[in-house]
C-alpha cells in the first residue's frame, strides 16, 4: 500500500496543525481543508480546521457588522 504524501507541512502532525491554525485566515483554512480531503482525510484534522474556519468567519462577520453600526 502506497503512502499518501503530505502536501502541506501544517498537516504533518497535530502540533504543526495547531501552530498553523493560530493565525490562520479563512483562505488558509479552506486550503488546508482541501489538501486534507485530497490526502489522508483524517476526521479530527478536518474538524479542527473547520472549527478555526468557523471562528475566522465569525470574527470577520462581526467586524463587518460593527463597521456597519458605527
Amino acid at each position: 500500500m502506497s503512502e499518501i504524501p503530505e502536501l502541506n507541512p501544517a498537516l504533518k502532525s497535530w502540533v504543526a496543525l495547531n501552530n498553523a491554525l493560530r493565525g490562520a485566515d479563512e483562505d488558509t483554512c479552506l486550503t488546508l481543508i482541501a489538501e486534507e480531503r485530497r490526502g489522508r482525510k483524517r476526521p479530527t484534522f478536518l474538524r479542527r480546521i473547520y472549527a478555526r474556519l468557523n471562528k475566522a468567519r465569525a470574527d470577520r462577520e462581526r467586524a463587518e457588522l460593527d463597521k456597519d453600526l458605527s
